[in-house]
């Protein structure tokens, strides 16, 4: 039996393999767990005005802060200008998995005058992932915002 290929064969073969599609995307894409990034994302829209003016003051930083992926864990080391004789550095950081918001860390810190500029984040609280890490911070009655993707592994 030879079958030959016509336009009416390519009509009704390219309606089976739409109806096949639209199938598959309805009984198997429901099961796909979403999760929102905050459950607060409304007021958080709209205190982003705030967040771009501390974006802003952490890019007119003369030296910036250093953030470094080792094996160990996660260096930050903040600018002597920020912590000098007057002032503390206070503030938070978050680092939110894209994957799940039970990996989510979010801690705050304190650089006190005259201490080490360094913060260390341990291996130990990470689980191999996307992140980002954000870190909000206020030194000499400014604040400030700085954020960074990463892939830890």
């Amino acid at each position: 039996m030879k079958i030959k290929f016509s336009w009416e064969i390519g009509i009704v073969l390219s309606l089976f393999v739409f109806i096949v599609f639209i199938i598959y995307t309805a009984f198997f894409f429901p099961h796909v767990g979403s999760q929102l990034v905050s459950d607060k994302y409304y007021e958080e829209e709209i205190k982003y005005q705030e967040i771009i003016n501390e974006k802003k003051n952490a890019l007119k930083l003369p030296k910036k802060i250093k953030i470094s992926i080792l094996s160990s864990g996660i260096k930050i080391i903040f600018p002597q200008i920020l912590i000098d004789d007057k002032n503390n550095v206070h503030g938070f950081f978050t680092l939110f998995r894209y994957s799940s918001k039970d990996l989510d860390i979010s801690r705050s810190f304190e650089k006190i005058k005259n201490s080490n500029k360094t913060f260390f984040i341990p291996k130990k609280l990470l689980k191999k992932g996307y992140y980002k890490l954000i870190i909000r911070w206020k030194s000499n009655e400014k604040k400030y915002f700085l954020e960074k993707n990463f892939f830890w592994s």
